[in-house]
């Protein structure tokens, strides 16, 4: 894993330099997430399958309204399909003809991505660059090969794919591709000349409109519309912030430095028209930290929790739905085990899933609902207007 701490994101070389909300990450850090004051309610959905470990709470998953897709990039290579229920509906997987009897009848999707405009799962395939299109159900649409092998890919909702190559491409000095809809390359931004090591992450999410982008390591955070990369949030590490040599340090000496000094890494990036949220890893020589940034954007206020590297119960957020909700998936274990640590205080709204969550084993689904303190004050004022009337 050495690869994702070997350099940091300048984020100066690209064609818009302004973020704009700027966002300061100071230290002390606020509280537990567990206890975060913008927590709704919580709810859950248990994953119903039969066999223990098919599902890893550390697996990717895609939301697309009424589907929940997991890639298992570890024994089976195949995508899951649950509905709501936690019913699982199908498995897409992407066969190849085996050439003995002793190598696997499977390709390696190590990559995966939803296009939600279309109502397709995408599978990458790194043996030979290529992504084959399934239907929901799992029936073959189409296929299509890429010149460049992506760190992370998406598709907007004009049919035109981008990719993110990552630090150090050997392919392509170019971070950001744009190509039509059969994997031609139509436009290339974000040129980076740097000495670090090659880095690779997940960089994309689907909005209804637009497609949210990050690099993981970098501290601005990207919308893409109508052809257009426009930065959103500018997070200020203060004395983390990189310096721009590192990019002209040798390998080694760069891991070092970047090491000694710490570095944020940014996991995840969500947004819908009430929040904005980050996932954060701080890590350095001694330690690791997690980290949940929640912006409320009615009160314009930012909120930072910790997240205990120990146990990691929730991890990042694979979506943030309009209803202004949190999807997690997490295993039953380490939530008990956050819940019985001494450390943390357990809000009334978990305590509806606590007894539950001793009878299951297999990972679930977690949403948690935000809530902004404006609404509190609505309600609020609404009460007591009531009694005001009432009196």
């Amino acid at each position: 894993m050495r690869f994702g701490i070997f350099c940091t994101l300048i984020t100066f070389i690209v064609s818009v330099t302004f973020a704009q909300t700027k966002v300061y990450i100071p230290e002390p850090y606020g509280d537990s997430f567990i206890e975060s004051e913008l927590i709704d309610q919580v709810s859950y959905t248990a994953l119903q399958i039969e066999r223990y470990g098919t599902i890893m709470p550390d697996m990717e998953m895609r939301v697309d309204d009424e589907n929940y897709f997991i890639l298992d990039n570890r024994k089976t290579q195949c995508v899951f399909r649950f509905n709501l229920n936690g019913e699982l509906l199908n498995t897409i997987c992407e066969k190849k003809k085996q050439t003995s009897a002793n190598d696997p009848d499977l390709s390696n999707p190590v990559k995966f991505n939803i296009d939600p405009y279309r109502n397709l799962v995408e599978l990458y395939n790194f043996e030979n660059s290529s992504i084959t299109r399934y239907a929901y159900d799992g029936s073959t649409k189409s296929t299509i090969s890429f010149l460049f092998n992506p760190s992370d890919f998406a598709r907007d909702n004009n049919g035109q794919y981008w990719i993110y190559t990552g630090w150090r491409n050997s392919e392509t000095p170019f971070r950001l591709l744009k190509t039509d809809n059969n994997g031609k390359i139509t436009d290339k931004l974000m040129r980076l000349t740097t000495n670090c090591t090659p880095t690779e992450g997940y960089a994309f999410q689907h909005r209804k409109n637009d497609l949210l982008f990050w690099e993981l390591l970098g501290n601005t955070v990207y919308s893409i519309k109508n052809d257009k990369v426009e930065p959103t949030y500018q997070l200020d590490y203060g004395n983390y912030m990189l310096p721009l040599d590192y990019h002209y340090l040798e390998s080694d000496e760069s891991f070092k430095k970047i090491n000694q000094a710490g570095y944020y890494s940014v996991k995840k990036y969500l947004e819908n028209d009430s929040f904005a949220y980050f996932f954060l890893n701080f890590t350095n020589t001694d330690k690791r930290d997690l980290f949940h940034i929640i912006i409320d954007k009615k009160t314009n206020q930012t909120h930072i929790y910790s997240e205990d590297a120990g146990i990691s119960a929730f991890d990042k957020a694979q979506a943030l739905t309009d209803n202004n909700e949190l999807v997690f998936l997490v295993a039953p274990r380490r939530m008990r085990q956050l819940m019985n640590s001494e450390t943390n205080y357990v809000p009334m709204a978990f305590e509806v899933v606590l007894d539950e969550l001793s009878k299951l084993r297999n990972p679930i689904i977690l949403k948690i609902k935000l809530r902004s303190p404006s609404d509190y004050q609505n309600d609020n004022s609404n009460y007591e207007e009531q009694n005001y009337f009432n009196d």
